[in-house]
């Protein structure tokens, strides 16, 4: 028997012996295609490797349902291949994701008691971070399903530092600039700690006075990292002046253009694009391609053009996780696209044209098929599904 790496694994591969998990149990027997369902099962049980006395068989045969149902071209190939080495990776994400909301969250606490606190737990929280991206920069994916609720400052924040490292490796920042970017961005919200709870969680619209007093977390951010965490000037910028605009409508000081350091208007992107993807008390999330048509179509003003080009270009029209509805009334998730043709991505099936629920991997390649086309983008309550349970 030889034993076989979970994350080698592809859905539609088959054996001409029985794979087993064990001595005593079989996972598929022989000629059976590996389907996703098994190979999520098998990580969501914590196997690392399966055995078999077969070999792989090269096609699987016409019918099977584990096979991919459209032409599969090369560019399109490595796009499936990509996603389902990225599936490998969300424990990972989430083990990191939550060891850095601890700390955050802590920090936030000291922040909120005026209490002095030290920098060198999030030095390492960022240099995770930058692994992963290094390894994958699509683990933002699993970003979209984490717990916000009470909570959603710290989850927030890490987030936040996630897309602004992402925009940061594609402008080429030498891993200095990394770190302080990083380090900025994931104490990013540090002032709202000090404004009154019934706001910062306030269900309804901000009333004139409230709102003026949010306007001022931005101040009270840069005092307290400068003054409890001795925090570098560059980084400390990030909380001052996120939310000042490109136009000079922003605030706390209505800076504008260059006058905003650089880390900050990278922040701004990120911060904007990911508060809109998020469930806030006072209203749902939207779809990660509604809020990148919103990016764009207040950018001309908002935001460093520039910059904003760079998160478009690494997002794609149709984000990673989109779930689309094609104009042959099927619907499914978009695992990835090439970057010459945006709007033509490879979509993972979810139900076909009949809403019937499809639990094998069935590809349509919008790359190689030009009858097919995406007729609307759907949140998850439209689609009648939850995004984590469809990866």
């Amino acid at each position: 028997m030889k034993k076989i790496l979970v994350e080698e694994l592809r859905p539609g591969m088959r054996f001409d012996k029985p794979v087993y998990i064990d001595s005593s149990n079989m996972l598929v027997g022989a000629n059976v295609s590996i389907k996703e369902s098994d190979i999520k099962r098998l990580m969501k049980w914590g196997i690392a490797e399966i055995e078999t006395a077969g070999n792989i068989v090269a096609d699987a045969p016409a019918g099977d349902p584990g096979r991919t149902e459209a032409t599969i071209s090369n560019d399109a190939k490595k796009i499936v291949d990509d996603y389902s080495s990225l599936l490998l990776k969300r424990k990972r994400l989430l083990e990191l994701h939550r060891d850095a909301s601890k700390v955050i969250n802590d920090i936030y606490g000291a922040v909120k008691n005026d209490e002095v606190f030290p920098l060198d737990s999030i030095d390492t929280i960022i240099r995770n971070i930058l692994k992963m991206l290094d390894e994958d920069q699509n683990v933002f994916l699993f970003l979209a399903g984490l717990e916000e609720g009470k909570n959603y400052l710290v989850t927030h924040s890490v987030n936040v530092t996630f897309y602004s490292l992402l925009i940061g490796r594609a402008l080429k920042y030498a891993p200095d600039k990394l770190k302080e970017l990083g380090m900025g961005t994931i104490l990013i919200d540090s002032g709202m700690v000090k404004m009154p709870a019934y706001i910062a969680y306030k269900q309804s619209n901000l009333s004139d006075h409230e709102f003026n007093l949010i306007k001022t977390h931005p101040l009270h951010g840069y005092r307290l990292l400068k003054q409890l965490g001795k925090m570098k000037e560059k980084s400390a910028l990030v909380s001052l002046q996120h939310h000042e605009q490109f136009d000079g409508k922003g605030y706390p000081r209505g800076l504008k253009g260059n006058q905003i350091d650089e880390y900050a208007r990278v922040a701004a992107i990120a911060d904007s694009y990911e508060a809109q993807i998020s469930s806030r008390s006072y209203r749902g999330k939207h779809s990660s391609y509604h809020a990148m048509r919103n990016l764009l179509s207040s950018g001309v003003n908002k935001f460093d053009p520039v910059i904003l080009r760079v998160f478009v270009s690494l997002m794609s029209v149709y984000p990673i996780g989109s779930i689309v509805e094609l104009n042959d009334g099927s619907v499914g998730l978009v695992i990835g696209s090439v970057n010459k043709k945006p709007l033509r991505p490879i979509v993972k099936l979810i139900f076909d044209a009949e809403r019937r629920r499809i639990s094998d991997l069935i590809i349509k390649n919008l790359l190689d098929d030009s009858t097919l086309y995406i007729a609307k983008v759907l949140d998850d309550k439209e689609a009648g599904v939850n995004l984590m349970d469809v990866l």
